[in-house]
């Protein structure tokens, strides 16, 4: 036996179990959007260096018709699910996104135990996760991206309401809400009718793609870089721009991105 225990003590360390973590987002990178969710997809990238072994599911509505997965991005299955298009349908996506992936989740979970589920969005990968964590004994954690953080401005009426109790619901349950703020930590507390796990985790930076050059622009350049939607305030941005453009004339407003409202924001720039 004396013989036998260095060589037990020896062997440990390679018997440790890894981290395994299941990502359900309905951000990620395809074949025909490279950059929708990248973001999701380079922290994946990252944590294999930290050694946690990760399953990815990518989903989207089936009306959203069907993508391949990006080359560019870690390994993920996409999975869609049942929901109406527009706002009606957003309260019980999540319901609907469970029914659609809890076998392969199980059969996930039986091949390789999953220690922590990771939802990005509390409707729908949020509440589908919740409800795998009741039925598999799951933690999970939601991460929230951005200020709506309840729908509310998404979905009007009935529909936004249930969905901030659905949402409510969800940070309740969750092990930690990950906010990208403070701004929206604020956001998700302030709405939430008892007191939730909010750490913040800032929108990482690559060095190696990102780096300042001193010398690339003049200091006369406003930049914004972001997908040309309503909610990043693109054009609220063009409008506070007209309105000192005058009175700075070297000043110079620039903005990388796409997106559905390219076209009009090129407009209002031109004008």
């Amino acid at each position: 036996m004396s013989a036998a225990s260095p060589v037990l003590v020896e062997a440990a360390p390679a018997l440790r179990k890894r981290l395994h973590v299941l990502t359900l987002t309905p951000f990620y990178p395809s074949d025909d959007d490279d950059a929708q969710g990248c973001f999701v997809a380079e922290s994946l990238r990252a944590m294999r260096g930290l050694k946690i072994t990760n399953s990815v599911l990518a989903v989207r509505p089936f009306y959203r018709g069907r993508v391949q997965p990006s080359a560019s991005a870690p390994s993920a299955q996409w999975k869609h699910y049942f929901s109406l298009p527009g706002g009606v349908g957003l309260p019980i996506s999540g319901a609907s996104l469970f029914a659609s992936i809890f076998h392969a989740v199980r059969r996930i979970h039986r091949r390789h135990s999953i220690d922590l589920i990771h939802a990005h969005s509390a409707l729908p990968c949020g509440h589908s996760a919740a409800l795998l964590s009741r039925q598999l004994g799951i933690p999970f954690v939601v991460t929230v991206h951005g200020l709506d953080a309840f729908f509310t401005n998404q979905v009007r009426g009935y529909a936004g309401q249930w969905c901030k109790r659905v949402s409510q619901q969800v940070y309740r349950s969750a092990r930690a809400v990950v906010c990208i703020s403070e701004r929206v930590c604020e956001e998700v507390r302030r709405n939430t009718d008892e007191p939730v796990s909010t750490p913040v985790v800032y929108n990482g930076v690559d060095p190696d793609i990102f780096y300042p050059e001193l010398d690339a622009f003049p200091s006369n350049v406003i930049l914004s870089v972001g997908n040309l939607i309503p909610s990043k305030g693109h054009e609220l941005l063009l409008r506070a721009f007209g309105a000192i453009e005058q009175r700075h004339p070297t000043l110079r407003c620039e903005i990388i991105g796409d997106g559905p409202e390219r076209a009009r924001l090129t407009a209002l720039g031109a004008q």
